[in-house]
């Protein structure tokens, strides 16, 4: 594959590029929203946000190693590496042609009414250079740094789907609610889950995981790039974050009795609803599901809206005397039994055309 448009680093230790990589890997939450940037790094991840139009004009540089570049697979993932090493190169050579048309017609990017062109640098280095600007023990080869996207805007949602309503039959509004979950693993679970079952966007209350770190964009495997996130500490610092929750989806459709806090059987006075028993289908309504912290459950002004009957509770039925499940598996089977319904409800005809949604 021809490279001779790509930088080379040679030497980690002087390399801006390289030092911006580390700079986002060691930036806590807010440096790192300051900085604008996170880290994707992998074949098959690089290959999926290089794959979709939005999320490739996120991507603003990346670094590959000689080895993987040559078709190596020093590093690579599995079995199916060669699939996603094709998809990769192919991706890596419409960024290079790309880059070459701008430069030849000397397009640029900031003249009014013009389209705004995707900017990507590409450099190729030792598999030294690629594991210097790498989060993982063993790097696989291929590292990037990619713009966080804009927080999620349901008006902006609306407005995509109405330009393809003919073919498009749009669930309930449907939100994840994140009570400060703090594994990586965990809120990369979930990110996939709501990405597969068509969430409208995951809502991230203060105190948990950065979605954005590096760990949970690559637990994620590109879902990060594709589900809408809001981060409810960015609308307002004056208000109670769950008051904002509560504000914010009264103006996305939900309201506060389609609202459910995930937790035991029983909560306070409140009987819990199995999951199976919430109406999740086109005529139920919109709905949202919140999630409490691994070993330390919700924070206390969601209790106390359970407490107060302001919102409800529900629970995934489990054999007795067996430990309650981790929130991603939890959220998971929750939002699972959602798309079970709604396929349910297109099959038996209460519905048109085919399930979407968009960021």
């Amino acid at each position: 594959m021809s490279n001779t448009n790509w930088e080379q680093i040679t030497n980690p230790k002087t390399s801006k590029t390289v030092k911006l990589f580390k700079s986002v890997h060691r930036a806590n939450k807010s440096k790192r929203s300051e900085l604008g940037l996170t880290v994707a790094e992998g074949v098959r991840l690089l290959a999926d946000i290089l794959s979709k139009e939005e999320s490739r004009r996120l991507v603003r540089r990346i670094v590959i190693s000689e080895s993987l570049l040559s078709g190596g697979n020093d590093g690579a993932e599995g079995n199916t590496s060669d699939q996603y090493q094709k998809q990769l190169q192919h991706w890596l050579r419409m960024i290079d042609e790309e880059s070459r048309l701008r430069n030849e017609e000397k397009i640029d990017e900031d003249t009014d009414g013009g389209t705004c062109v995707h900017t990507c640098s590409i450099y190729v280095g030792t598999d030294e250079v690629v594991s210097a600007c790498s989060g993982t023990v063993t790097s696989q080869g291929v590292v990037a740094l990619v713009d966080i996207p804009p927080p999620y805007n349901p008006l902006l949602t609306v407005s995509a789907v109405v330009e393809n309503e003919s073919s498009i039959s749009m669930p309930p509004p449907f939100y994840l609610i994140l009570d400060g979950l703090s594994d990586p693993g965990n809120v990369g679970t979930l990110l996939r889950t709501c990405a597969a079952s068509y969430a409208s966007a995951l809502i991230l209350l203060p105190g948990g995981c950065d979605v954005w770190n590096p760990k949970a964009v690559r637990s994620s495997m590109g879902a990060s790039f594709r589900v809408p996130v809001l981060d409810i500490s960015t609308i307002s610092e004056e208000e109670e974050p769950f008051d904002q929750v509560l504000v914010f989806l009264q103006r996305c459709g939900v309201t506060s009795n389609r609202i459910f806090a995930a937790t035991m059987e029983n909560a306070g006075n409140s009987v819990s609803l199995a999951h199976y028993d919430i109406d999740f289908t086109m005529s139920g309504g919109g709905a949202a599901i919140i999630l409490g912290r691994e070993g330390e459950g919700l924070r206390s002004e969601v209790r106390n809206a359970v407490k107060s009957g302001i919102i409800s509770t529900v629970h995934v039925p489990m054999a007795p005397d067996t430990e309650s499940l981790n929130a991603g598996v939890a959220g998971s089977v929750i939002m699972f039994e959602r798309m079970r319904q709604l396929l349910s409800t297109m099959e038996n005809g209460e519905g048109e055309g085919e399930i979407g949604a968009g960021r």
